[in-house]
């Protein structure tokens, strides 16, 4: 690296990254909150009503996992948008075309071709103002204190809900669950787009002229070279199998409870420590991450997931307070791995490849995020019980713990520190190649 960094590189704190970057990771909180993850997180609000009002089954409306996967398969066509455009201009694309096609919902003529070709074209125009986007414009301003901001961002996505479903349940039960969808629309284009427009600040062109130095002299980082690693599918792999947990888990908690024995009142009480798991999960991590060693705290927190899935085995033995116990210590895991794998991706690749890797990762996730709930699907009602895919759903949180571990023990083989230090010189400017002027003020 030349020498044109190291008084940037020097001059980096904590205080400084916040000072410049800190209303961008608070609008990003907000504006992804309140964005197409929405559609995702209110998703159990809808089920009932449109099953209720269109006669059609359970499994016909559900379409929530399908856009979760369309999200994450997404990524790299929002990776190469963001390289040419910048983030503000890529979110506000997302943002308008995911409202206006939620309008579609409340005004098109209703039957599967219409209904199931809307929710595509939510899933493509959504993953436009999905975490890929948000995690970047937080990737752009932050290296110290990276962890703290990326589980900021998170948290807006588990916060925002508190507030969306009450509206969006109010919404669905006195105008109809069509209406309920422009609800949603309302809360992108009110809540998310002017945070957006208005919040988000793209790094100054400066560091766009500095990197097309440091390409001149031909240190442009190699990309390339890190996808023909094993070391980085290695890691690809390990937030792969923790989502497909995570996911699995999120669906079923309750479901799980019930099986075991509990009264509806109380299994309907301890998910709601879902909610409370997931915030601890993401700010917690974040902030875990910024302070200690990233890999004990990753394999910490899903280590913690894992014995909290296999406790769930054993509902209707344990006691009541570890039967709430063992559901926090699941969802700590369903709050924190998309802000590890933010993490790690950026403390060991640095900003500049950031959203181009980070939406490959998540990309591969889709495979997780689907095929792991339909597993549990499938073992649940192939032998009656939940005990089994809560087997699988610990498993998968041990075996991303465990292949965390490899991808640290390969990385010291390579030479490698595990602070990742060795990548502040290639962190320290930040290049979204190239942003456009409009977004630098």
């Amino acid at each position: 690296m030349s020498n044109i960094e190291t008084p940037a590189k020097s001059a980096i704190t904590e205080e400084s990254e916040w000072r410049s970057g800190g209303r961008t990771a608070v609008t990003a909180a907000i504006g992804y909150g309140a964005g197409p993850v929405l559609f995702l997180t209110t998703a159990s609000v809808f089920v009932a009503p449109t099953v209720e009002a269109t006669g059609w089954s359970t499994r016909e409306v559900l379409i929530s996992p399908w856009l979760s996967g369309l999200f994450a398969l997404c990524g790299p066509l929002v990776s190469r948008r963001l390289n040419r455009k910048g983030v503000r201009s890529t979110a506000v694309l997302g943002l308008l075309g995911f409202s206006a096609l939620l309008v579609l919902f409340a005004v098109m003529p209703l039957n599967h071709l219409t209904f199931y070709g809307v929710a595509a074209g939510i899933g493509l125009f959504g993953s436009f103002a999905y975490a890929v986007t948000f995690n970047r414009a937080v990737a752009n301003w932050f290296s110290k204190s990276a962890g703290t901001a990326f589980g900021l961002v998170g948290a807006g996505g588990a916060v925002m809900p508190l507030v969306a479903i009450p509206v969006a349940s109010y919404v669905i039960y006195t105008y109809g669950w069509r209406m309920g969808y422009i609800a949603l629309g309302a809360f992108a284009l009110v809540v998310s787009l002017p945070n957006v427009l208005f919040g988000i600040k793209e790094p100054p062109l400066a560091h766009v002229r500095d990197e097309a130095k440091s390409r001149q002299r031909g240190e442009r980082h190699a990309q390339p070279s890190v996808l023909r690693t094993a070391r980085f599918w290695v890691l690809v792999v390990s937030f792969t199998v923790a989502v497909g947990g995570a996911n699995g888990f999120l669906s079923n908690v309750q479901p799980i409870l019930l099986d075991g024995g509990l009264t509806t009142v109380v299994a309907t009480s301890i998910t709601t420590l879902f909610t409370v798991g997931v915030i601890a999960g993401r700010l917690g991590a974040g902030a875990l991450l910024d302070l200690t060693n990233k890999y004990a705290v990753a394999v910490s927190v899903l280590t913690i997931s894992g014995l909290g899935a296999l406790a769930l085995t054993q509902v209707s033995a344990l006691p009541l307070i570890v039967v709430g116990a063992a559901a926090l210590m699941v969802a700590f895991s369903q709050g924190a791995e998309g802000d590890i794998a933010a993490y790690f991706i950026l403390d060991e690749y640095g900003k500049k490849d950031f959203a181009t890797l980070f939406a490959l990762a998540m990309a591969a996730t889709a495979v997780g995020g689907i095929g792991v709930p339909f597993a549990f699907a499938w073992i649940i009602d192939s032998t009656g019980s939940y005990l089994g895919a809560c087997v699988l759903g610990a498993g998968c949180y041990l075996a991303s713990a465990a292949l965390l571990l490899v991808f640290r023990a390969m990385g010291r083989k390579n030479g490698r520190h595990d602070s990742g230090a060795e990548n502040d010189a290639a962190s320290a400017l930040v290049t979204p190649a190239p942003t456009m002027p409009a977004e630098n003020k």
